[in-house]
């Protein structure tokens, strides 16, 4: 893949994506949104190919540092602080360039939590969801397919949808369904 001119650091490494292939034992990581040869490159140079060390995904995002942290004792809650690593920021270098994205559903993601939460937590939010598919995709060998932001929202709407009817029976209501202007 030749670098384009002025606009990226990405070096020029003739088949590179092959060789990462046969490095990754088949699996294709760049499959995934937002993560290119270069950056696959740079994650591999940081925890190996052999991801097996960590039993889960959820290990491993906690090892980059990008697991949601909380203490509680009783009653008290306090935020733990969790220091990202090397492989933690790169994943959060990666989520940044995904945040923007007009057709794809984790920018979607991002952009709903971002609403809600803000964007530093959206960012790490998506960074961590990253990490963890990039560790199904080397351990399991498991396919990303990308569904789309429409595909996305509609499946968000629904379960909104399903909160609310959820409610509405609780408290002994009925739901109506607006009518639509034509």
């Amino acid at each position: 893949m030749p670098a384009k001119p002025g606009g990226t650091h990405t070096p020029k490494v003739d088949g590179l994506h092959r060789m990462l292939l046969q490095l990754c034992g088949g699996n294709d990581p760049t499959q995934l949104p937002g993560l290119a040869d270069y950056s696959l490159l740079l994650v591999i140079g940081e925890v190996g190919t052999d991801l097996s060390r960590w039993p889960t995904a959820k290990h491993f995002t906690a090892w980059t540092g990008l697991a949601p942290g909380s203490h509680q004792s009783g009653k008290r809650r306090s935020p733990q602080s969790r220091h990202r690593n090397r492989t933690g920021q790169l994943f959060c270098t990666m989520a940044r360039s995904l945040a923007n994205s007009v057709d794809k559903a984790l920018g979607g993601f991002y952009r709903r939590l971002k609403a809600r939460r803000g964007g530093l937590i959206a960012n790490k939010a998506l960074a961590r969801k990253l990490a963890a598919l990039f560790w199904q995709t080397m351990v399991k060998g498991s396919d990303y397919v990308e569904h789309g932001l429409r595909h996305y929202q509609t499946r968000t709407a629904q379960s909104e949808q399903r909160v609310l009817r959820k409610l509405a029976q609780k408290h002994g209501l009925d739901l109506v369904p607006a009518k639509t202007m034509g």
